[in-house]
């Protein structure tokens, strides 16, 4: 297996996991009360399109040839921080409702 096939598999392993939190927090922003639903749903719509994004750059750095996908971690990398930061904020908000 090549170092980009290793690449875009660990990329596929966290976009599932990231799926799998997002679908979670999903449901329980479905269970909160109305007030709670209506301040979250618009960042939760914001971190799906951060996914869609990072899901995009995936199929990019996957089509990309063996001599030219490594110019595309760059910004990769850029996208996968900035989907994990909006997933990490959008849990600390959804858990803060339930603490107050």
């Amino acid at each position: 297996m090549s170092n980009r096939d290793d690449y875009v598999e660990r990329m596929k392993q966290q976009l599932d996991e990231w799926n799998a939190d997002l679908e979670r927090m999903e449901a329980k922003l479905a269970e909160a009360a109305e007030p709670v639903r209506s301040k979250l749903e618009p960042q939760l719509s914001k971190v799906r399109e951060s996914y869609a994004g990072a899901r995009q750059k995936l199929r990019e750095v996957r089509a990309a040839g063996e001599e030219s996908w490594e110019d595309l971690t760059g910004d990769a990398e850029h996208v996968w921080k900035t989907l994990r930061q909006s997933i990490n904020y959008f849990k600390s908000q959804l858990k803060r409702p339930d603490q107050e």
